[in-house]
């Protein structure tokens, strides 16, 4: 499969999903909705698998995390656990794979010192976030609170691996992953505060465009790093 080819599938998916989920009439598409929603992440694990590479683990690891996410998305549409929870997944996935290609790659103490930095400042962006999301007026449960925070713990830490496989390899595209794992930051933080404190105009097109963006530019590591 070729890049042009996995883009034009990718993209207009995921256009029709963020038309559909920001329409009136939801429930009269929620059928078509699940069908369509996780094409796109499918297509991205048919490209890392279908494009020419070596025998690296990397490469089925980061198309299993692609299916997680579909996977995710389907789950999304019936509950908001069962979502995060598939989600949840597909970030162990990708920290592990992360991680795992940057240690066999060999890690400098100036790698390791700018990822420590990273998942500093994730974790403090993790507590202000907590505590903005305490201040809602809504009933939220706190168990369910707290297994968002949990989660956002996950997500953080892909964001703070990509970072590390992109210093530790040397690649200078390798910021497209990393700026992928940003853009999945960023969806998941706006689909808390609609959840679980206020509702966001025009919030469903904002987290489906920055996620699709997101898996779209993980996906590419395919071709970002030779491993």
């Amino acid at each position: 499969m070729s890049l042009e080819v996995y883009g034009a599938i990718f993209w207009v998916c995921a256009v029709i999903t963020i038309v559909l989920k920001s329409s009136e009439s939801l429930k009269t598409k929620a059928g078509l909705i699940k069908l369509i929603k996780p094409i796109p992440a499918l297509a991205g694990a048919a490209f890392v698998i279908l494009i020419p590479h070596s025998t690296s683990l990397f490469y089925p690891l980061l198309a299993a995390a692609l299916v997680l996410c579909a996977l995710g998305d389907i789950g999304m549409e019936i509950n908001i656990l069962p979502g995060l929870g598939l989600f949840l997944f597909s970030h162990i996935v990708y920290t592990a794979n992360f991680a795992w290609q940057s240690m066999l790659l060999g890690l400098q103490m100036l790698q390791l010192v700018v990822f420590v930095v990273c998942i500093a400042f994730m974790l403090i962006y993790i507590f202000l976030y907590q505590r903005y999301l305490k201040t809602t007026t809504k009933n939220v449960e706190p168990a369910l609170l707290k297994a968002v925070i949990v989660y956002a713990l996950m997500i953080s830490l892909t964001l703070s691996t990509s970072l590390l496989l992109w210093l530790s390899s040397g690649t200078p595209l390798g910021f497209i992953p990393f700026v992928g794992a940003a853009f999945f930051v960023l969806s998941d933080s706006v689909i808390g505060i609609r959840e679980f404190h206020h509702d966001i105009r025009k919030g469903e097109i904002i987290i489906l465009s920055t996620y699709y963006l997101a898996i779209f530019l993980l996906s590419l590591s395919v071709i970002v790093y030779t491993l």
